[in-house]
């Protein structure tokens, strides 16, 4: 049943513009498939990877999926994917702004949905948070908490 989940949200996120490139997940991918799996632990090492690669993050967490659903709408209306997900499952896509590029680091649990955007292009999203060295251990703290 996950493998069969982890393939339909691939399709149905993938062939919409909220991402273009499928990077990883923490769903193991069927044996036929060349999908990068990245277990649960090894996340945050991960997502530290895009901190210190991209200028800028973008904090879309502290969703319930029936507010995700309504809020964050990426010109599909089929969510049955996103409400199967039971445990923490994690996602990250590349895409582009055209100002830049940006990852989309998706992160659903039972109940909830945290986004969280990476990118050089300021304009990605509303109120940018500069990936500064200094606030690096600050933001891995963070970011601890939507792992939760």
């Amino acid at each position: 049943m996950k493998k069969h989940l982890f393939l339909i949200s691939l399709l149905v996120v993938s062939s919409t513009t909220f991402a273009q490139q499928f990077l990883w997940s923490t769903v193991l991918p069927d044996s036929g498939t060349a999908k990068k799996y990245v277990p649960l632990e090894n996340v945050e090492t991960e997502v530290l990877t895009f901190y210190d690669q991209y200028p800028y993050y973008f904090d879309l967490s502290g969703y319930n999926k029936q507010r995700f659903i309504k809020e964050i709408t990426f010109g599909f209306d089929d969510w049955t994917w996103l409400n199967k997900i039971e445990t923490l499952t994690v996602f990250a896509y590349k895409s582009n702004t055209g100002q830049g590029s940006v990852i989309m680091l998706l992160c659903v649990s039972k109940d909830n949905v945290n986004l969280l955007l990476f990118s050089n292009d300021i304009m990605a999203h509303k109120n940018p948070q500069s990936t500064s060295e200094y606030e690096r251990g600050k933001f891995m703290k963070w970011f601890k908490t939507l792992l939760n």
